[in-house]
């Protein structure tokens, strides 16, 4: 009896979201990569060649960055990098997160790219309408904004975890012998398509299983505070966590830029072998620069975050990995997790197969529910009533 509550309960779950969760999860699959595949194609824009020159100051690269946009996009953030063969990422962006679609979700959203040394604008992209946002858009919310969208993907995703756990039940096998657990983790051969295709969709579900619901779960973190909290108070050993305090700045609406050109300078110096230093421009006149320095290629829970006062450039605070709680950890790791950067190429390609396999299953399942409530052939029942008979 719980196994047919919990097959209606997949099958019907599975049918209602199966579009949305083979979007997400094609989706999935090109993000893994979205990085490698943009410095691929954007070569141009992310590269420079080599120069062992020291680079102009922050400030001048910033504002040669504005210029190029122009005073009606205000630059909000940008990337730094110590290599000496790339080009710095200014970006400017504006979004309103009760906007219907993704043209009003966002009301505009630039990024410059600009060699440090010489500081020519190498290119000024309208990421708006540029493929990999596009992508990450439709991952994110199906092109239909943060506030209808992500309800629509956050929800899906909820269900698809409740389908990966009713389908553990669905497939536990009724006796653990030797041939019956061969038949659950094995694809038969010569079996007939139909059959083929209900194992394609039971096994491959079942290796996946760990993984898919570990990107389920940080996906959920993405989508939904109430996720995000109850992860970090399980991983803090059923604690609250608590925020962390950031210091706030001497007051200034504007930041004096000789204090940031020196702070930048001076974290330029002492990690020149850093991925990226994440720098995001916050308005208050007491928020502090703020500067995530990633240490790791392509990873962002390898980090020392820095926070200078936007006046004098004092350092403020400084925590890194060490610093961090339970909690904080975990959520830290977060977007490696879900994207499959957590370890590097290896986990990156685990969660590429993982996803592209999770785009399968709707429509494995749908395959199954239509052969299974399309009615036989005519010749196939008259046989069956002959045999009965007799």
């Amino acid at each position: 009896m719980a196994k047919k509550t919990f097959l209606w309960l997949h099958r019907w779950l599975g049918l209602v979201t199966g579009i949305v969760v083979i979007i997400v999860s094609v989706t999935g699959c090109i993000n893994v990569f979205a990085d490698e595949l943009k410095e691929y194609f954007y070569h141009d824009r992310y590269f420079r060649p080599v120069e062992n020159k020291p680079v102009l100051n922050f400030s001048v690269l910033r504002a040669n960055a504005q210029n190029a946009l122009g005073e009606k996009y205000k630059i909000s953030r940008c990337e730094v990098y110590p290599a000496t063969n790339r080009n710095w990422v200014f970006r400017a962006s504006k979004t309103n997160a009760e906007a219907f679609g993704h043209w009003n979700y966002y009301k505009y959203y630039y990024r410059v790219y600009i060699n440090p040394v010489s500081g020519k604008v190498a290119y000024v992209e309208d990421t708006r309408n540029e493929f990999f946002q596009l992508v990450l858009s439709l991952h994110l919310n199906l092109l239909l904004g943060e506030h209808i969208g992500g309800m629509i993907t956050g929800v899906s995703v909820a269900c698809f975890f409740v389908i990966l756990l009713s389908g553990l039940v669905i497939w536990w096998p009724a006796k653990w012998k030797k041939k019956a657990l061969k038949a659950k983790v094995s694809i038969k051969k010569g079996t007939g398509k139909k059959r083929f295709n209900y194992d394609l969709h039971t096994v491959l579900g079942f290796y996946v299983l760990i993984p898919a619901l570990i990107i389920c779960i940080t996906g959920l973190v993405f989508a939904f505070d109430w996720a995000d909290s109850s992860v970090q108070y399980l991983a803090n050993g059923a604690q609250v966590v608590k925020k962390r305090k950031i210091p706030k700045s001497t007051p200034n609406a504007n930041y004096n830029w000789n204090a940031i050109d020196d702070a930048v300078a001076g974290l330029l110096n002492s990690y020149p072998d850093a991925d990226v230093f994440s720098i995001r421009f916050r308005e208050k006149k007491t928020d502090p620069f703020d500067v995530q320095v990633r240490l790791a290629e392509k990873r962002t829970h390898e980090f020392e975050w820095y926070y200078f006062d936007r006046n004098t450039g004092k350092l403020l605070l400084k925590y890194g990995n060490e610093n961090l709680t339970g909690g904080e950890n975990i959520r830290s790791m977060n977007y490696d997790l879900h994207t499959g950067a957590y370890s590097g190429i290896s986990t990156k390609i685990l969660a590429f197969i993982v996803s592209f396999i999770c785009a399968s299953l709707p429509v494995t399942g749908f395959i199954i529910w239509y052969n299974k409530r399309k009615p036989r052939p005519r010749s196939v029942r008259h046989k069956s009533v002959s045999i009965n008979a007799s």
